[in-house]
């Protein structure tokens, strides 16, 4: 038998279907906005933010997801700030050295650089220092229009250039691309000249003669290409960069998520700062493995130029406190400087058991700093 349906039911069915359509559209996020400056081989892209983007999606079950604008495509590492806190993007990679005034405690991390030496410990000593020492570190995100999820570490750099420069004296008169300001202060204590540039100019700076060296880790050589114009590396390890955001959310988008999808994000993040270290460390291993291949002589330091770092951090530590004080205006730096080395040791000894398993250093990050971070009042 056939059933009839009258027109004012199919009309209301109609109606009702084009409801829940609409609302199905509405509830359905756009598409994210994710911004690096840095190439696509770059670890923080590699092993960060592409990853990052295909965890949330899944994990979210399609509601969140996100188009990769790398290379400085959208954004660049000058205006990656403003981009983020205008909506231009919805997350993206922020070095925070470009940004003095805006991060001044981001600064004094930066200005501790050559402290710790595994990068995902220093990854996690910086991200608990952030989020739960530092209520300083959390006005400057806030004030900035931004929230911060942890913060990442390279590894080691060491010295890449044409010359052998494992002798204190060689470095005298060298021009050397510095890092940040830390490195920089150390260049000059060695009578070197350091030179600020992107990382995106070295090869063509090395290749000009702008530079001799680059301060870089080792794996610079083949993700920038620099073996192809420098044979050179002398291995000083002279601390990690730390003081960057890989995963800065503007606080504009942030406040578009609920309580869930922000603590998708938190969770990812955390996998993504241990990944992202440990990527580096990775970069390094493969081009280490291809150096003889390439021509390029690792070279020890002598003595003299490892001693040379030493005796700097001695007399370092009060110029930082003094910039900041004066630059910074951070009233009282040093108990804040001697919690976050407290934070490195912490986190080294705990790592120790678990070196190269990425995945149990994550879930240690999520459980002892951001499960203890409210995902509702974050940003607030």
């Amino acid at each position: 038998m056939i059933k009839r349906i009258s027109k004012t039911s199919f009309v209301t069915g109609l109606a009702l279907a084009a409801s829940v359509a609409l609302s199905g559209t509405a509830l359905a996020k756009d598409q994210g906005r994710f911004a690096s400056f840095l190439s696509p081989k770059n670890p923080v892209v590699e092993f960060g933010a592409e990853p990052f983007i295909e965890r949330v999606e899944k994990d979210s079950n399609g509601e969140l997801t996100f188009k990769l604008f790398a290379g400085g495509s959208l954004l660049g590492g000058k205006n990656m700030v403003q981009g983020l806190r205008d909506g231009v993007a919805d997350i993206g990679q922020i070095v925070f050295g470009y940004y003095p005034a805006e991060f001044p405690y981001a600064s004094l991390i930066a200005d501790m650089a050559i402290y710790g030496t595994y990068p995902p410990a220093v990854s996690a000593a910086v991200t608990e220092f952030n989020f739960l020492h530092c209520q300083g570190c959390l006005d400057d995100y806030k004030r900035n229009g931004l929230v911060v999820l942890g913060s990442a570490s390279t590894s080691a750099y060491q010295l890449l250039g044409k010359e052998d420069v494992s002798e204190l004296e060689s470095l005298k008169g060298m021009r050397i691309r510095a890092a940040g300001a830390l490195w920089s202060r150390w260049l000059d204590y060695v009578g070197a000249i350091p030179v600020s540039m992107p990382s995106s100019e070295m090869y063509e700076s090395i290749s000009r003669g702008q530079v001799d060296v680059v301060m870089q880790p080792i794996g610079a050589m083949k993700s920038h290409s620099i073996w192809d114009i420098a044979k050179k590396a002398t291995i000083l390890n002279l601390g990690t960069y730390r003081s960057w955001g890989i995963f800065s959310i503007s606080a504009k988008y942030w406040d578009t998520l609920s309580v869930p999808e922000r603590e998708i994000l938190m969770k990812n993040a955390a996998i993504g700062l241990i990944d992202t270290s440990a990527g580096y460390m990775v970069k390094d291993a493969e081009a280490e493995a291809m150096l003889e291949e390439k021509g390029v002589e690792l070279i020890e330091p002598s003595e003299g130029l490892k001693n040379s770092v030493t005796e700097f951090l001695k007399t370092d530590r009060a110029t930082v406190i003094e910039t900041a004080k004066t630059q910074y205006k951070i009233a009282d730096p040093e108990p804040l400087m001697d919690k976050f080395v407290e934070l490195i040791e912490k986190w080294e000894a705990k790592f120790e058991p678990i070196k190269g398993d990425n995945a149990a250093m994550a879930d240690m990050l999520w459980n002892e700093v951001f499960a203890k971070v409210d995902p509702a009042t974050l940003g607030q």
